[in-house]
């Protein structure tokens, strides 16, 4: 038996994390590495396992550089083992794809996601869920390289297997419904992206209570819609709540905080910009709302 219980200490920070107490989770994280490092020694694949939850936390919490060492930290590790084609493995894939994308560096998410689905396709048993998110997060890449039929496809999958499993209520149906409306909004049709997006709050906000963080990037997206459907002062009730719900717990560069701000500030009366920025709108929108 391992002297160090890095499964239910890894467990603490994935439902802190999950919970929205981000400090807390990035407390429990840094002493748990801390004490893998000094029980089971830097190479422990039990180490692994709470720098992948680390990076996933990191990139909550906009630490994308941080993110990556750990994800990086992590994978090498595994290699070390000779374990290239893991489903740990798929999952580090499938971080650092995540990572890449919300840094905006569309081409290389596409090589980290598509190599991590490849991965978890060639397992002998892969687990339904997992895939599922794999390719949801795949789609909304796609997204942005303008591969929108293709990322509808898998997005429909993925939306379908979790709803076949959890229910049209759970998390996961939230996040894919968020990244439909996004690809929608993307095709120029506002009007059903919004309504995507509104059903995409209603789920996850069911899912994860009224002041989760991770609700701020839904209502980002659908303050985006109401600015180009005409609603600025809708747009500035989004935006709002969606500051309200992160200031306190990330820092004021996160990306999501920081977006959210500068839309404030172009909706302010007599800020020349506004015709200027809802017209490029529809061409930079982040997709994906999710953990990982």
């Amino acid at each position: 038996m391992s002297p160090l219980d890095h499964a239910g200490l890894a467990a603490r920070v994935r439902a802190c994390r999950e919970a929205g107490d981000y400090l807390r989770a990035d407390a429990i994280a840094r002493n748990a590495i801390a004490a893998a490092e000094r029980v089971l020694g830097p190479d422990s694949r039990e180490l692994a396992v709470l720098l992948n939850e680390y990076g996933i936390l990191g990139k909550h919490l906009g630490r994308f550089a941080d993110s990556e060492r750990h994800y990086r930290r992590a994978f090498a590790i595994y290699a070390q083992y000779g374990e290239v084609a893991s489903a740990s493995v798929a999952a580090i894939l499938h971080n650092l794809g995540g990572l890449a994308h919300e840094r905006g560096e569309h081409q290389t998410a596409y090589g980290y996601a598509r190599r991590g689905l490849e991965v978890r396709e060639a397992l002998a048993e892969p687990d339904p869920l997992a895939l599922a998110q794999d390719r949801a997060a795949f789609a909304a890449i796609l997204v942005d390289l303008h591969r929108y039929d293709e990322a509808e496809t898998l997005l429909a999958g993925a939306l379908a297997t979790y709803e076949s499993w959890y229910g049209p209520w759970h998390y996961e149906a939230g996040v894919t419904l968020h990244n439909l409306g996004c690809l929608r909004f993307r095709r120029g049709q506002a009007g059903a992206a919004a309504e995507t997006l509104r059903r995409a709050y209603q789920v996850k906000r069911a899912a994860l209570g009224a002041r989760h963080p991770d609700l701020a990037i839904t209502l980002y997206a659908q303050a985006r819609c109401a600015r180009v459907l005409g609603d600025s002062q809708h747009a500035a009730v989004l935006l709002r709540k969606a500051c309200d719900l992160l200031d306190a717990v990330v820092p004021p560069d996160q990306p999501t905080l920081a977006a959210c701000r500068r839309q404030l500030t172009e909706l302010q009366p007599g800020t020349s910009r506004i015709r200027r920025k809802l017209a490029a709108s529809a061409r930079r929108f982040p997709n994906t709302g999710r953990a990982g």
